[in-house]
């Protein structure tokens, strides 16, 4: 390797990467890790070359920048990509060393982007994100920019995936005479468009480092607590109460198998807090439906609070009583008479028999 020049050793570290992140093993092995290492330490020795050679300047545009150094810009992405999955320390595997390493590819993505905004290679938003970003503060977005947002940068990415698979064709074809036969423009566009696509996925990745160390930051440590330990409740109250009234808060039992001298002290003081329990009750937990399930139908529901005299009785009422066009049998006669004499009476009105006789 000391005897290559600076391009070799960078394509040869390009397609290790490739080919290690395309791998299927487990990244927690130590072969993933051990090959991972090696090549930051590659790619990080390719990088301080660049830098001593000052390959790369501020003051310039894209433009002013050689074809062949365009594709070095990628070298802090590639190691912002490694150094995300990196696991081990001092040859111990271990998610706790995470954390350094998230922050430390966070960086190397903030650098690859700064990079690209002095070339001019962002928008104003991406410039306004990244200022954001590099200053710690929060980028958010409504749920709807956010969703066009990545429906956009999908397009994006597709095309410019299409475009640069033609660039693994050249940097895999060692016949010089082909890659002679490449336009510079044409080449010169290609590693533009790797920036781009790179470009892209650097603000994904972001996004997702700051909410993997966000999770790493949370998550609970772990401490090995005796089974045996003592539980300060169970010395001797030494207070001059009879009751044995005491002010400390009582203590749920852990999860282990707990004795019932934990439980209660000789003097039948509940040290504390338990549940009595049956198999019964746990079986019908385990085999149960989870919920309660109702035991009465609605109608017998109805008829145990009218038992109970919580609810009253419909008042029956008698219709024969409430009817009041009804007729007894007795006064039939008497009504049916009155009826006649009633039509007798409009039949023959009052002094039509005298007015008869008086004219006669």
């Amino acid at each position: 390797m000391d005897q290559l020049t600076v391009s070799e050793r960078f394509k040869i570290a390009c397609k290790q990467y490739d080919e290690l992140l395309e791998s299927t093993g487990r990244q927690d092995s130590i072969e993933f890790q051990t090959s991972l290492q090696n090549l930051i330490k590659e790619f990080e020795l390719i990088l301080k070359i660049i830098n001593q050679l000052s390959l790369f300047s501020d003051n310039e545009e894209l433009k002013e920048l050689s074809t062949n150094y365009i594709p070095y810009l990628n070298i802090w992405f590639y190691l912002s990509q490694l150094y995300s999955r990196s696991l081990i320390r001092n040859n111990n595997i271990s998610i706790d060393n995470k954390p350094d390493y998230l922050n430390i590819s966070k960086s190397y993505l903030i650098e690859f982007l700064t990079n690209l905004k002095n070339y001019q290679l962002l928008t104003k938003d991406q410039e306004t994100k990244l200022k954001l970003i590099d200053e710690g503060e929060p980028f958010a977005l409504s749920p709807q920019l956010k969703r066009q947002e990545k429906i956009e940068n999908f397009k994006k990415e597709q095309q410019l995936k299409e475009k640069i698979e033609f660039l693994k064709e050249i940097d895999n074809d060692n016949d010089n005479e082909s890659n002679s036969k490449i336009d510079e423009d044409t080449k010169r566009s290609i590693y533009i468009n790797q920036l781009q696509f790179n470009l892209l996925k650097s603000f994904e990745l972001i996004d997702l480092l700051n909410m993997e160390i966000q999770v790493l930051k949370n998550k609970p440590i772990n401490k090995i607590e005796e089974i045996n330990e003592e539980d300060s409740r169970s010395k001797p109250i030494t207070n001059n109460d009879p009751a044995g009234f005491t002010t400390r808060v009582e203590k749920l039992p852990t999860q282990s198998k707990t004795n019932i001298s934990n439980l209660i002290s000789k003097q039948g003081r509940i040290l504390q807090p338990f549940t009595i329990t049956t198999k019964e009750k746990l079986k019908n937990r385990v085999f149960g439906t989870g919920q309660v399930l109702p035991s009465m139908t609605v109608e017998e529901y109805l008829d145990y609070e009218l038992a109970n005299g919580k609810l009253m009785k419909p008042e029956v009422r008698d219709p024969i009583k409430d009817d009041e066009n009804y007729e007894s049998d007795e006064d039939d006669d008497a009504q049916l008479e009155k009826r006649k004499w009633d039509d007798w009476k409009d039949e023959n009105p009052k002094g039509a028999g005298n007015m008869g006789a008086n004219i006669g």
